[in-house]
């Protein structure tokens, strides 16, 4: 899809929660499947598994809860997961920072394969974290205590690789989260730069987006990037408990801190609890909308911004609200640009 020209913003309004802590128990990522189904990595000490749940939410709590996975060394398990993407064949990859490997599933949720070595040579991993294809087909992995990207077939086998760690623009420290473009352009969570870092499909910088925004904050050890058909930047600022929106150029747009209601199957299940209810009523109810230490952000093809609330046990999901323009509808860029609304 090509990109348009300009967009008339019209709002990006709060559209749900998902999930709650017997369900999506410290959220990690969030990768999409078919038919609205949401694949939900949780992380916390003990627990690694994907949690299967779809955008409709339940209406309540069962005991069929459908997952993928389990913590541990073997085939099919993962101890530290840190990303969960699908490939054009819905395989579901996980990458574990801990086991050094690449983690394969079928839709159904079948373990397929794994590959990776530890190790700092080229085609090893020390920390594997973020995942994403490029428009050739090829995976790019955050090699994230190498302090690198390297690119591999779809079975593993080692392309490329660029970066090294520093502080000069086209290094890193700590990277974590990666995205690719259709043009094919990387972005890059550089978690220990407190940046992030647009690179061309070579690994040459292009720009970094690091400044305050209106809040006076800065990015503050970013974990998460995502890119839409549009070329909005979205970014899970995590030290500060947000996510930044940028345009294609890196022009700061808006900010998403957190309005979380109860989801569907939340409230059912708190109808069952009257002390826990009683709790919740006693508490700062206003507390427990904004985000804490969020850890991905993804935005699907129907521009629905899906957030994973790690240390609120949820999903917070937005929808783009937006007109795309043409060159009927937008004039060209402006040199000393005005507006007045009345």
């Amino acid at each position: 899809m090509a990109r348009p020209v300009g967009l008339l913003r019209a709002g990006f309004p709060y559209l749900k929660t998902l999930g709650m802590r017997r369900i999506t128990n410290f959220p990690y990522d969030v990768a999409f499947g078919k038919d609205d189904v949401i694949y939900v990595l949780l992380r916390t000490a003990g627990v690694a598994q994907i949690r299967v749940w779809t955008f409709d939410d339940a209406e309540q709590l069962t005991d069929d809860l459908v997952s993928i996975g389990d913590y541990g060394k073997e085939d099919g398990q993962f101890e530290w997961p840190v990303q969960i993407i699908t490939n054009e064949n819905d395989q579901i990859l996980v990458s574990d920072e801990a086991n050094h490997k690449i983690s394969i599933f079928d839709p159904n949720g079948q373990f397929v394969s794994r590959w990776g070595i530890a190790g700092s040579g080229k085609g090893e991993f020390l920390g594997p974290a973020g995942m994403a294809f490029n428009p050739k087909g090829e995976l790019l992995v955050v090699d994230a205590k190498n302090n690198r990207i390297q690119s591999y077939s779809p079975s593993g086998e080692f392309i490329s690789e660029f970066g090294s760690e520093g502080q000069a623009v086209g290094e890193f420290k700590n990277p974590w989260g990666i995205h690719v473009d259709e043009n094919g352009l990387v972005y890059v969570a550089d978690w220990g730069n407190n940046r992030i870092q647009i690179l061309s499909p070579d690994g040459n910088p292009e720009f970094v987006i690091d400044g305050a925004t209106p809040d006076g904050l800065t990015i503050k050890h970013p974990t998460g990037v995502a890119v839409d058909g549009h070329g909005d930047i979205y970014i899970s600022d995590w030290g500060n408990n947000r996510v930044l929106q940028y345009d294609s150029n890196g022009r700061y747009v808006w900010r998403f801190s957190g309005d979380a209601s109860l989801s569907r199957c939340a409230r059912n299940y708190m109808l069952t609890n009257a002390r826990s209810n009683r709790i919740r009523e006693m508490s700062n109810l206003e507390e427990e909308k904004y985000l804490r230490f969020p850890t991905s952000v993804r935005i699907d093809k129907k521009f629905r911004l899906c957030i994973a609330d790690h240390h609120r046990y949820r999903l917070q999901v937005y929808q783009k609200e937006a007109i795309e323009l043409d060159e009927n509808t937008i004039s060209e860029p402006l040199r000393n640009p005005t507006l007045s609304v009345n």
